[in-house]
């Protein structure tokens, strides 16, 4: 491979969560702040410790913080329960919003050394090459996005999803032999607006961290815990949010603004009103490569709004031409976090950004 290029950041260098270092993942959304404590154990996140508190009407509106006093005041009220075996020295906080956006891109370089097996500093080269081109491409594409086009915006992360050697998926290349190298990087970019008015709220209460995508949070967390071939749906009071997951990696996240809130307004409507939800569900993923899961799991759907996962089978059925599953989204899926203190479903966003914040996927 060609040497590596420097690579330069358009941000300030957020702090790097050594092993072991204890690190918060906030979940912030309409209506509640969820906040779980955890450290890397063993490639693996272990959760001591999690708290909630509620926020009020528009205190949230799809992940934009519109009254920063109120949600430093559900911060310092979550983080007080959360925190009572170990405080947290890192901070990673989970949005989804309609123009948070994370991009899959796959980098690939041919070898010229195929004598040797791949040495850790050229897999590291790899790694950092691939970085560059992705954020690169990332750019380009935020560029073209009507949504995003004249809008400032931060570039949040830039994480390592999967690493193969002709065509074999590995954790790390090191000691291995061959041709190509691909390396697939994911990008997450936002409107500064929206990033920034996070972190001022995380100031707000003497916290510094770094944002995260809620819905690419989730989806890496259960990637990574050997789920596959699979949508993964979350509704929150004011958003829908979809994953989709293939051969171990996040290949897709979209967010559009349909809640829960809206559906329960209509009650007397809501099998119509589903069925035009799964539909938005289905239009949100138009042009991600490959057919739409078989398997879809959901978070955030009470009893009384079964007609949700009901109406998206019938409708990805409808295009695949065969039955769909469907199925609740609970902790014991995400086999890569154990808890002392017992997870919920509601927690695994926060988890999600937890393990991202800890680094457990070694990227």
């Amino acid at each position: 491979m060609a040497p590596a290029k420097p690579i330069t950041h358009g941000r300030e260098v957020r702090p790097v969560a050594s092993k072991g270092m204890a690190v918060a993942g906030v979940d912030l959304c309409a209506g509640s702040i969820h906040v779980v404590i955890g450290h890397g154990d063993g490639g693996r996140l272990r959760v001591t410790g999690r708290g909630d508190a509620p926020l009020g009407d528009g205190v949230v509106t799809a992940g934009l913080v519109a009254d920063r006093r109120a949600v430093a005041d559900g911060l310092r009220a979550a983080f007080a329960v959360a925190e009572r075996s170990q405080r947290a020295e890192h901070v990673a906080m989970a949005l989804d919003g309609d123009d948070v956006r994370t991009y899959q891109i796959q980098t690939t370089f041919a070898r010229d050394d195929l004598r040797h097996p791949v040495a850790a500093g050229e897999e590291l080269r790899a790694r950092r090459e691939a970085a560059a081109d992705a954020v690169r491409q990332a750019a380009a594409a935020t560029e073209e996005d009507p949504a995003l086009r004249g809008v400032a915006t931060a570039r949040l992360d830039e994480d390592v999803a999967g690493l193969a050697l002709d065509g074999r998926a590995l954790a790390s290349l090191v000691g291995h032999r061959g041709r190509l190298v691909e390396v697939w990087t994911d990008v997450t970019i936002a409107p500064l607006v929206v990033t920034g008015a996070a972190t001022a709220a995380l100031e707000a209460v003497r916290r510094r961290g770094r944002v995260v995508s809620g819905a690419y949070a989730l989806g890496r967390l259960l990637a990574s815990s050997g789920v596959s071939d699979a949508g993964v749906v979350r509704v929150t009071a004011d958003t829908t949010s979809v994953a989709v997951l293939r051969e171990g990696r996040v290949v897709a996240t979209r967010v559009f603004a349909l809640g829960r809130a809206a559906l329960l307004a209509r009650a007397d409507r809501l099998a119509v009103d589903a069925d035009v939800w799964a539909e938005c569900v289905i239009a949100s993923l138009r042009g991600v490569d490959g057919p739409l899961p078989g398997r879809w799991l959901f978070a955030g759907i009470p009893d009384g709004m079964l007609a949700l996962p009901a109406a998206l089978a019938a409708a990805v059925g409808a295009v695949r031409g065969d039955g769909v599953e469907t199925a609740p989204l609970v902790p014991a899926v995400a086999v890569r976090v154990f808890s002392d203190v017992g997870l919920r479903p509601e927690d695994l966003v926060a988890a999600g950004a937890a393990a991202l914040g800890a680094e457990i996927y070694g990227s």
